[in-house]
């Protein structure tokens, strides 16, 4: 891809948030390095990795790969023949065989179909013992243990007894009588790594001995008494040989690091590969990415798009231009109309719809989700082209319009059918009349080629030549003028206006000046400008018009709904009734036969007519007690149907979530409304909805940093969050807005990847963690799941005033 365009649209930035969802350093520099692939079937590969890497989240965090490092220098230098490694060099290898091992058996235990994943895990090939053997012969501090091997246990266990011996002799010596005259203090010292005792200088009438060192003034000598000396000396030869143990035992070790050196080195390439799909994988859940269908050739169709690096800046208020909303387009290029020119007013969204386009194309063809709905297609291109912003070059002698000329070159000459061409302010620069003419031509000779072009403009005759050419199609920003504000909306069909006068005249020019520069437009100029008006209206009306249509259609097809669901449920009441008629009507016939013929029998051994009657007057009474038992039903108030249609500003109840809100936004594409709720805002499917009781209390507004998740089908939340790198405010910052999110998502147990570093960003977040009401409990993780580098969260409920209670570290398991 060309370097001029990945420079403009900042994919550098974007690869920099990727390498910081990276948990080691090897996935770092695999994301730095990442470059968007022409190839349509590596781009298919790349996505399908990504995908499985969410599933393989959604799963639960992967424990101990934020231990895996940089070992590749160590294993050069352990290609040396007669190189020791350290005991840190080797617990750092010990380290990133470890975090290879859990990988793959997280991978292989998954029971997830991930083809791509296991395809790479295959790699995964560390040495069966080797990580135990480091890690039996070498402490977590770096200390080589007694039990390291038979000859070092007896040599220190030697050296152990005879420094016992030698500090037993001095202690009875320092206790003698005929030394306590020469004593500088009755103390046993070490200098020169032999014991001795601190004498005056006139010890030599008193005691014999080796002087090894005196104080600073002189009047304090370090004796070695000469009946101690041949103990000292075996001291130091059993050191000496435990160090040479120590020496081979790392000699050992190192040559067999130097063994396995092909199969480490093969592991390392699949655990950066790895790392960096599953970087891929957190940035995508980061910006509510989507994987969009690839197409070889095609239209290009981006749905709801959104600039990722806006995103990422709405996410931090403090940031320049963190407030606000992202506001999504909807692009459409090709198949007929290759070419789309994109007009209005500065500072309307023309740049940063180009930069949306081309980021999209770049980040897919990456292997990375784009922030847009699943339904977007994108074709895979061969190269991308932008020229956008002001490539003035003193130093190069080139003005703002010869360096945009000599990017034009640069795409006429490279730019083929399978190219997408990003041309920001074509035939600015200079004369207008000749500008129009240039970057008519350029965008007439890219058609002819079949590119994909994206352009922006305020020339009236590139708008004009765009609307008879049927290669080409029109598109504006819209724009309020009342507010002077930009709306960041893309009406694809016309072309629009610039409002330089408009905007001139809101801000405080004098009128005579806007008077003066309406008259010197010139009856042509307001008749385009009138033009341009009258058809936005119309387009308005239209849209206003489809808009209608459609919520009538949709309240139709609902009411449809309703009435043949209701139907149904009459004709199914109908049947029951009719059945339940004909069992009381069997009954009351069974019981009336029953009376008769028991008062006939009455008669017939004489009984009274009166009574007679009265029996079959029971009879009567008997049937309609039988209809007065019937259960009446109960017509609810509030019926479990969704609202239709559903609106901006309706009051709703979320049925699952027992809460009430206001919807935000029509039904999306996926079925999906957005609900502001009193905790935040949610998307939650239609049939999730019904009308508001009575008694529920409206939802108060969220503030901009409120919390935003997604409930239905596809919902999704990482069950770890990782903050290295941020500082103390930033990490309990998002941490504290996590915790919320995994609470509202039903998760129960979560982890804090923080690193070690100095332990300051860890004890805040245990600070955080001890009062937040969410935590019903913490404590450091285990060896799989990161050791001191990460922390485990239990959430739930306490009592009021109670703080989460930090439980120990969970014991360490599987490391030899």
């Amino acid at each position: 891809m060309d370097s001029h365009t990945l420079r403009v649209l900042e994919f550098s930035e974007v690869l920099h948030h990727l390498a910081a969802g990276a948990a080691s350093v090897l996935g770092r520099q695999r994301a730095v390095l990442l470059s968007p692939s022409p190839d349509a079937e590596v781009v298919v590969r790349r996505l399908a990795e990504t995908r499985e890497g969410c599933e393989l989240l959604r799963r639960g965090p992967l424990p101990g790969l934020e231990r895996a490092q940089d070992i590749r220098g160590l294993l050069a230098r352990a290609a040396i023949p007669g190189v020791r490694l350290s005991p840190q060099e080797l617990l750092a290898i010990a380290d990133t065989l470890d975090a290879a091992s859990h990988l793959r058996r997280h991978v292989r235990e998954a029971g997830l179909p991930l083809p791509e994943l296991r395809r790479i895990a295959a790699g995964l090939t560390p040495p069966a013992e080797l990580a135990g053997e480091i890690r039996r012969c070498i402490t977590p501090d770096g200390a080589v243990p007694d039990t390291a091997s038979p000859t070092l246990f007896r040599l220190r266990a030697e050296a152990r007894r005879s420094r016992e011996a030698v500090r037993q002799a001095l202690q009875e010596l320092l206790q003698a009588p005929q030394v306590q005259p020469v004593l500088a203090e009755p103390v046993i010292t070490l200098r020169n790594d032999r014991y001795v005792i601190p004498v005056r200088p006139d010890y030599r009438t008193h005691l014999q001995g080796i002087v090894q060192d005196q104080s600073a003034s002189g009047q304090t000598l370090f004796l070695e008494p000469l009946s101690v000396v041949e103990r000292n000396n075996a001291i130091r030869r059993l050191e000496r040989e435990a160090d040479a143990e120590v020496d081979r035992l790392l000699g050992e070790l190192t040559s067999a690091v130097r063994a396995s050196g092909p199969a480490i080195a093969s592991t390392l390439e699949a655990l950066a590969d790895l790392d960096l799909i599953l970087a891929k994988a957190r940035l995508a859940e980061r910006w509510h990415g989507a994987l969009p269908r690839m197409l070889c050739k095609g239209a290009l169709r981006l749905l709801h798009a959104r600039h990722p690096l806006l995103l990422e800046r709405r996410r931090d208020p403090a940031q320049a231009g963190g407030e606000g909303e992202v506001v999504p387009i909807d692009v459409t290029v090709g198949p007929d109309a290759r070419v789309l020119v994109i007009t209005g007013p500065n500072t309307g969204g023309k740049t940063v719809a180009l930069k949306t386009i081309g980021l999209a194309a770049l980040m897919a063809q990456s292997g990375l989700f784009i922030p847009a709905s699943p339904d977007s297609e994108l074709p895979v291109y061969d190269s991308v082209y932008a020229d956008i912003g002001d490539e003035q070059s003193l130093a190069q002698d080139l003005s703002t319009f010869s360096a945009h000329v000599a990017r034009l070159r640069t795409t006429l000459q490279e730019a083929g059918p399978k190219s997408l061409v990003l041309l920001d302010e074509i035939g600015a620069g200079t004369d207008p009349g000749e500008g129009s003419a240039l970057g008519n031509a350029v965008l007439e000779a890219l058609a002819g080629r079949g590119c994909h072009v994206l352009a922006t403009t305020h020339l009236d005759a590139v708008k004009a030549f765009v609307a008879r050419d049927p290669r080409m199609v029109n598109a504006a920003v819209e724009f309020d003028l009342d507010s002077l504000r930009p709306l960041y909306t893309l009406h694809i069909g016309l072309p629009g206006r610039s409002f330089a006068i408009d905007i001139a005249c809101r801000l405080g020019i004098p009128p005579t000046i806007i008077q003066r520069s309406r008259e010197l437009l010139g009856d042509s100029g307001a008749e385009v400008t009138a033009l341009l008006s009258r058809l936005h209206a119309q387009e308005q009306r239209r849209d206003a018009d489809a808009v209608e249509a459609a919520r009538e259609r949709a309240a139709a097809s609902a009411a449809r709904q309703a009435a043949e669901k209701l139907a149904l449920d009459l004709r199914d009441q109908i049947a029951a009734v009719r059945a339940q008629a004909r069992q009381l009507v069997g009954g009351i016939a069974a019981e009336a036969r029953r009376r008769a013929e028991a008062v006939v029998a009455d008669l017939a051994r004489g009984g009274s007519i009166r009574e007679a009657r009265e029996a079959i007057r029971g009879v009567s009474q008997a049937a309609e007690a039988r209809l007065a038992a019937l259960p009446v039903p109960e017509v609810s108030p509030g019926g479990e149907a969704a609202p239709a249609p559903v609106e901006p500003g309706q009051r709703v109840f979320v049925r699952h979530l027992g809460q009430a809100g206001t919807v935000l936004s029509p039904v999306g594409a996926q079925g999906l409304v957005e609900v502001q709720l009193p905790v935040g805002k949610t998307r939650v499917p239609l049939e999730a909805l019904a009308p508001v009781p009575a008694a529920v209390p409206a939802a108060r507004p969220q503030s901009e940093g409120g919390i935003t998740w997604t409930a239905g089908a596809g919902d999704s939340l990482a069950a770890e969050i990782n903050v290295i790198g941020c500082t103390v405010e930033e990490g309990t910052g998002r941490v504290q807005r996590y915790l919320e999110d995994a609470a509202l998502g039903g998760l129960t147990r979560v982890r804090i990847i923080h690193g070690k570093g100095t332990g300051r960003l860890r004890r805040g977040i245990a600070e955080l963690l001890k009062s937040h009401p969410l935590v019903a409990g913490f404590q450091i993780a285990s060896f799989e799941e990161g050791g001191s580098g990460a922390t485990i969260v239990d959430l739930g409920t306490r009592e009021a005033g109670d703080s989460a209670p930090e439980r120990p570290a969970s014991p360490r398991v599987g490391t030899g």
